[in-house]
């Protein structure tokens, strides 16, 4: 499933149903996808998106502005603006169903310790060379944020955490590691 991730300040706007349009410089997703919705380090609810639109920030209207939780078009272009966009962006309408606060960690890894995971892939899993790159990396920069840095960018924690997910599953299944 894909990712929506927000600042832990928009969680409270998501919940009472004030935020539903959300503005990125780029996005991988499309019309009818499943989200999971994230804020403040936290999955807080799922979504559909119902919609991308790529559009000049000087297009944005006042309704798109109110769907992402500002009085204007004219307040939320300054924002955008501090954020360093310029140009065009994609604006994204989503559906929002609120979850208890799930943590992503237990969702995926259970109680497990990444690094763990890491290492012992390395030691006892058949591994292809892209993979041990990816958790090598991680061992050494001591997280994700940082290896991704190193593999080429922010973009590449998505990688990192499907090459650790993929691993501890295999290693659930071969009782390498426990699960709680």
């Amino acid at each position: 499933m894909k990712h929506l991730e927000f600042k832990r300040k928009y969680a409270k706007a998501l919940v009472e149903g004030k935020k539903r349009l959300t503005i990125r410089k780029w996005t991988n997703l499309k019309e009818g996808d499943e989200v999971l919705v994230h804020s403040g380090g936290k999955i807080i609810g799922k979504g559909r998106i119902l919609s991308v639109q790529k559009k000049h920030i000087s297009d944005i209207t006042d309704g798109e502005a109110r769907l992402d939780g500002f009085r204007d078009a004219e307040e939320l272009r300054r924002e955008i603006e501090k954020m360093g966009y310029d140009g065009e962006v994609y604006l994204i309408h989503f559906d929002f169903e609120p979850l208890e606060a799930v943590n992503p960690h237990n969702l995926y890894y259970g109680d497990a310790d990444l690094e763990d995971i890491a290492k012992k892939s390395l030691e006892h899993l058949e591994l292809d060379e892209r993979d041990r790159k990816v958790l090598e990396a991680f061992l050494k920069y001591g997280s994700i944020r940082r290896a991704a840095r190193k593999l080429g960018g922010a973009r590449k924690r998505g990688e990192i955490r499907k090459v650790l997910r993929k691993c501890y599953r295999e290693l659930l299944e071969r009782g390498l590691i426990q699960s709680n």
